[in-house]
């Protein structure tokens, strides 16, 4: 369901690629205008200023929702499929990133999230695929600066905005950074940091129907920096794939 044929990679500090056309006119279309009310979402300050709805975040909401919305649910399902999470580690290792993963089981609702002993004794890789829906206001949202948790694999940003919806030089692009005191970089816990104390390496612009990939790191640091738009102007809309290990 997702076009990866323009994405366009940068290697350092580490994998990070743009995609422009992620998905088909028409399925973007239904997506962006059946996504999800604000009321749904739960309120995440220690992240910075944002609100998610996702399996962890407000889940009945996220369920209720997903079971009452056709195109959605069409949606979640590919992604929790073992073919989506298959066809993206197949693009990383023809751009030549090579995760290691020989041997790779999907786990779906039907076969719960959690490690299993036959998976342990066959030396499969467990791995599932998840998303959560996110908005911040234009007005001051923003993503502290962080590398993501130890057990994601890989994240993929999706926007979720109408043409011409967002202005740019409100700011919302997902940012590349590193700490100021390079003694930091090595983050594979995820501690956040401070913006006044990470340089900006790079910028992807906030654009519709765009996709920004990357694969976690030790250094895989990035960020949203405070969005600078009016109040009243429409919110910052996003869909986070996230391919997590099962541990």
């Amino acid at each position: 369901m997702l076009n990866y044929g323009s994405a366009a990679f940068d290697y350092e500090p580490y994998p990070i690629c743009y995609i422009m056309d992620v998905l088909d006119e028409d399925t973007y279309g239904r997506l962006v205008e059946t996504y999800p009310d604000r009321e749904l979402f739960e309120y995440k300050p220690e992240l910075g200023h944002k609100f998610s709805l996702s399996e962890v975040n407000n889940r009945q909401n996220y369920e209720n929702f997903l079971a009452g919305s056709p195109v959605w649910k069409a949606f979640y399902d590919h992604v929790k499929s073992a073919d989506f999470v298959e066809k993206v580690l197949e693009m990383l290792a023809a751009n030549r990133i090579d995760l290691g993963l020989r041997r790779i089981r999907v786990l779906s609702e039907k076969t719960g999230h959690k490690a299993s002993l036959l998976s342990r004794i066959r030396r499969q890789t467990e791995l599932s695929a998840r998303f959560e829906f996110s908005m911040m206001p234009a007005d001051g949202g923003r993503i502290l600066p962080h590398t993501d948790a130890p057990n994601k694999l890989i994240t993929l940003v999706v926007s979720m905005m109408r043409p011409d919806e967002w202005d740019m030089a409100w700011g919302g692009g997902t940012s590349v950074c590193l700490p100021t005191d390079r003694t930091l970089v090595f983050n594979h816990l995820n501690k956040s940091m401070a913006f006044e104390d990470v340089d900006t390496v790079k910028t992807f612009p906030f654009e519709p129907n765009q996709c920004v990939l990357f694969v976690k790191t030790y250094n895989s640091w990035h960020h949203v920096a405070p969005m600078t738009g009016p109040g009243d102007a429409p919110l910052r809309k996003t869909l986070t794939i996230n391919i997590e290990s099962c541990v």
